[in-house]
């Protein structure tokens, strides 16, 4: 380990704020990261250290990385990471360069879906029963009971997630998956009920924070057309909700030996039980970071670096008393040609933040591929959790019957 007063850290994965919050705190960041986040990182730390690998989920190819630029692994005091994807690659650096970070057997519990839903069931927590078929001409179509979900084991964001309804659904997906190859898979019981995503943080192995949301559609219906977004649901309007969750958490985290740092877990609601989903290390996706610390004044990426730095936790901000939701905007498919600005999205009811991501002459792109991506996000407040949650429906509606396609030329 390095000997300097700011301590060496080796951030692996890009995320603008959580990168700030390390230096904020008089890190000093070597970043790997992917081809995709270069042009953002030099943006965002043109005068950062950064080492640009094919893939920053691989161990080779991080180590690779790290001997072309001369840098050495044992430099580092402490390994991280943000993100989903490298989360053990960066446990097993910790390990071998002998930094402080993540145990192993904790990233891989955070990691593979199967791993966590064993330790969950062993827990004596309720979660869907699965199979994991290698490849998914594996499975017996005739003796499954449908409807099930089939997702990767290390998948993200609803990405080539699926629900099969029957044997003719899963011999069409065995085809669509053949070629290349693709496995091993998990398939697990469809839940019923209202999905929930829980966020917060935990020390020393105690929840320290946390917030309870409630998407406003499963994220599995954007595979038939529905939004991403949720409501922060309010403490004092929903107590027994958050014990029920706040057990679950502390359960679930204890079972996979997360101790320190931040979680974005899921769960499903129905009859006033809470069912276990799957949990990450990790922010949530979409403006989750952002109406936690605009309701509560936890800053979720602030409390990520301070766990990895091993800092005390922080002190929250004031409050805010404002219910306050989300949503990933849509838009009609085909090639824009005109598309509302911002200020124009900021002057509905209750909108108060907004990013638009597209822009006359953009393809839109299709939103059923997985719950990140979108035309943009808009964040809303109002009085109470069903207002806003009318808001929220009401600003993505406003916005997509706004886009204007481009019409095809006349042949």
């Amino acid at each position: 380990m390095s000997t300097t007063v700011s301590p060496r850290v080796l951030m692996i994965g890009w995320n603008t704020p959580a990168f700030r919050a390390l230096e904020e705190h008089r890190a000093d960041v070597v970043s790997v990261i992917g081809p995709r986040h270069v042009s953002r990182a030099k943006a965002h730390a043109p005068e950062a250290a950064h080492v640009v690998v094919p893939d920053d989920g691989d161990v080779e190819q991080v180590l690779a990385g790290l001997a072309r630029a001369g840098i050495a692994l044992d430099e580092f005091d402490f390994v991280c990471t943000i993100g989903e994807w490298p989360i053990v690659a960066a446990a097993l650096l910790a390990e071998h360069g002998k930094a402080v970070g993540m145990k192993l057997s904790t990233a891989i519990a955070l990691r593979d879906k199967s791993v966590q839903k064993r330790l969950v069931r062993e827990a004596g927590l309720p979660v869907a029963q699965v199979l994991v078929p290698d490849l998914l001409s594996d499975l017996d179509g005739e003796q499954l009971s449908y409807p099930v979900v089939v997702k990767p084991l290390s998948g993200a964001g609803s990405q080539d997630t699926h629900v099969v309804s029957g044997p003719a659904e899963l011999a069409s997906l065995v085809e669509t998956y053949r070629t290349p190859v693709r496995g091993p898979w998990l398939v697990e019981e469809f839940m019923e009920g209202e999905e929930l995503h829980l966020d917060g943080v935990v020390r020393d192995g105690v929840v320290r924070a946390l917030s309870v949301s409630r998407y406003l559609q499963n994220v599995i219906d954007i595979k038939s057309g529905g939004l991403v977004g949720s409501i922060l649901l309010d403490p004092a309007h929903n107590p027994d909700l958050y014990a029920k969750a706040e057990a679950l958490v502390t359960a679930t985290l204890d079972a996979f030996g997360h101790e320190d740092g931040i979680f974005h877990a899921e769960a499903f609601e129905k009859d006033g039980s809470l069912v276990f989903s799957e949990c990450g290390g990790r922010l949530g996706g979409g403006a989750i970071q952002d109406i936690v610390l605009r309701r509560f004044g936890v800053d979720l990426c602030d409390e990520w670096a301070r766990a990895a730095l091993g800092l005390p936790a922080g002190t929250p901000a004031a409050p805010s008393t404002e219910q306050v939701g989300w949503v990933h905007l849509k838009a009609p498919a085909g090639v824009a040609q005109h598309v509302p600005d911002e200020a124009e999205l900021l002057e509905q009811p209750g909108c108060v933040e907004a990013v638009i991501s597209i822009g006359p002459g953009s393809r839109i792109p299709e939103f059923s591929a997985a719950s990140n991506v979108k035309a943009g996000a808009v964040i809303v407040v109002g009085d109470s959790e069903e207002q806003v949650r009318e808001r929220t429906l009401a600003a993505a509606a406003w916005f997509s019957e706004s886009v204007v396609l481009q019409t095809a030329e006349p042949v």
